[in-house]
């Protein structure tokens, strides 16, 4: 399937984010591999099954209904903002998940904010979506209007499968709530601190996949 020149902008920004965590890569292959994924030669969701296996520790299967040896499947998606009923002005921004009927186990959703342009990260229970045929919608936001909706990507994490969202792609991949990362948020919402001051956390040792292993 083609894959148009707006979608690759947003897979390049995944691989460009998922970098540090693919193993060891000179600049000059990282170079190779944003040229490839702006090409369509490589694609963001397998980059995203690298990444995750890396750092959760766990193997890549892909067989039917999963990609990886502990049963749960990742996802990759790009908000979307839209006018879902025209005649009633009603608008929505959300995070579609999709084809996920036949998975089988928990979902490791990586989700581009592009409003916000920020990645979030989800860590959905089977048991919270295997009653869906098709999608899973993680809306951010409604809203009624005539014209611009004026969303601000900001989700209310009220809706439901905000319970799933996880603060780091490490807490995505292991299932372990960073406490630090917890803290830095709680700590923004109430005095809109930077951030920025507390040092990165590092990676998970462990085996490494190479991008042409299955």
């Amino acid at each position: 399937m083609a894959t148009t020149c707006n979608a690759v902008a947003y897979d390049v920004k995944l691989v460009e984010h998922l970098a540090p965590y693919l193993g060891p890569m000179t600049k000059l292959e990282l170079k190779a591999l944003t040229k490839f994924t702006a090409q369509g030669i490589i694609q963001r969701d397998r980059v995203a099954e690298v990444a995750m296996a890396n750092v959760g520790g766990f193997e890549i299967n892909s067989i039917f209904g999963m990609d990886f040896s502990d049963g749960s499947d990742a996802k990759t998606v790009v908000s979307s903002a839209r006018c879902n009923n025209p005649a009633k002005n009603q608008w929505m921004n959300s995070f579609e998940v999709r084809n996920i009927a036949t998975k089988t186990g928990d979902l490791r959703v990586i989700a581009y904010n592009k409003i916000l342009d920020k990645f979030q990260y989800f860590l959905i229970p089977h048991k919270a979506y295997k009653h869906l045929k098709t999608t899973l919608s993680i809306i951010i936001e409604t809203k009624v209007s005539k014209g611009d909706p004026g969303f601000t990507g900001i989700g209310k994490t009220t809706r439901k499968f905000w319970e799933y969202e996880c603060d780091t792609f490490e807490e995505l991949c292991t299932g372990k709530v960073d406490l630090k990362a917890k803290a830095i948020k709680a700590s923004a919402k109430r005095t809109e601190i930077n951030s920025s001051e507390w040092l990165p956390l590092s990676g998970t040792d462990g085996k490494l996949y190479q991008m042409g292993c299955a």
